[in-house]
């Protein structure tokens, strides 16, 4: 017995070795094809970057990430660090002073000083972006626009800086960027990524076909753009309502982060009103409900001036509707919310008991 014993543990130490070393063979083929990768992009603009990672679907790969702006610093999401800025704090601008002397130097025509000043400015444009482009406008006559604006077209593609492509897309997004069709071609490809997204969509907003353009980018970014192009895509036919209700809360952040925005747009209580929903938009209300009432990060239910009845509607259909382990999550939530909410009914306990209790049976 104890031979076989000693025979048993040999052999799981074999295994195990042969799992580290099949492991560390195939870690070290990753972190070579991670580090053949870097090589072969390190020299590329931030804008070659993007449009070489495109992939056949006209979306950037999963796991796609902009090179960090600081290497030893926190590693943030891209788009992240804005939408973290817009969503959670004051949102006082910040001083553009320097920002100021480098739009003078643009306006000269000193080009490589401006980029290397820029290169050097240690700034974020989501803090200064009002406060520059409203001084802009402002001495437009003492600047030289054409000159601007061709650095701004121009740096889009060349530029390694995050920041510097944020300055260029909101100089754009104030001058007559709509008809330059190859400057369009540019910002929508850097739309892809959600770092610059929000920067894009204050151009798409100029084009004639201005919604559809959002729509297609709203469709191909996952992430802190999925959040931004919801608050400016417009339910203006069915197949968007349909998408706002089907992936509208789908992102990689948080769906509570668009869901108040999404239940406004597609009016989300006529559609509990219809008739007749199928199981599977059922489901997909549920999804959206279960961001309204998460309002750990962005309030959501409370916000609606309709809540109550929003409430008893989703409550009516999920007697007959509820399928789903997400669907009873919601109700279970309902419950929780009303219990908590001095304003709302309480009749609506109970409803949610006989649907949870149904669930059991």
């Amino acid at each position: 017995m104890e031979i076989l014993k000693k025979l048993s543990l040999i052999l799981i130490l074999l295994v195990g070795a042969t799992l580290f070393i099949s492991c560390n063979k195939k870690s070290n083929d990753i972190s070579k094809e991670k580090e053949n990768k870097h090589l072969e992009t390190k020299d590329l603009s931030i804008y070659e970057l993007i449009k070489t990672s495109i992939q056949a679907n006209g979306e950037l790969p999963e796991d796609f990430k902009l090179p960090p702006k600081d290497p030893n610093g926190v590693p943030w999401a891209d788009g992240a660090m804005d939408g973290v800025y817009m969503y959670h704090t004051v949102g006082k601008e910040e001083d553009i002073e320097a920002l100021k002397k480098i739009v003078f130097q643009i306006s000269e025509g000193k080009f490589e000083e401006a980029q290397t000043n820029l290169d050097k400015l240690d700034f974020s444009m989501i803090s200064r972006a009002n406060s520059l482009l409203d001084w802009i406008i402002q001495e437009q006559k003492q600047i030289n626009l054409n000159n601007l604006y061709e650095f701004a077209s121009s740096r889009l593609v060349t530029t390694k800086n995050i920041e510097v492509i944020k300055f260029c897309l909101s100089v754009l997004a104030i001058m007559n960027v709509e008809t330059d069709a190859e400057t369009i071609e540019k910002v929508k490809i850097l739309a892809l990524s959600d770092e610059f997204t929000l920067y894009c969509l204050n151009i798409f907003v100029k084009l004639a076909n201005s919604n559809e353009e959002i729509f297609e980018i709203a469709k191909k970014v996952k992430g802190w753009g999925r959040v931004h192009s919801i608050g400016y895509l417009e339910a203006t036919n069915d197949e968007i309502k349909e998408w706002i209700l089907e992936e509208g809360c789908h992102n990689y952040v948080l769906p509570a982060y668009t869901a108040y925005t999404c239940a406004k747009k597609i009016n989300l209580i006529d559609i509990l009103n219809e008739e007749k929903i199928s199981n599977k938009k059922f489901n997909d209300i549920s999804y959206l409900m279960n961001g309204l009432l998460d309002e750990t990060a962005i309030t959501g239910i409370s916000a609606l001036e309709d809540r109550e009845l929003l409430i008893e509607r989703y409550l009516e259909k999920a007697k007959t509707l509820s399928s789903t382990e997400e669907d009873y999550e919601v109700v279970r939530l309902i419950r929780e919310y009303v219990e908590d909410n001095e304003e709302i009914d309480k009749k609506f306990i109970k409803i949610c008991d006989e649907i949870l209790n149904s669930k059991k049976k």
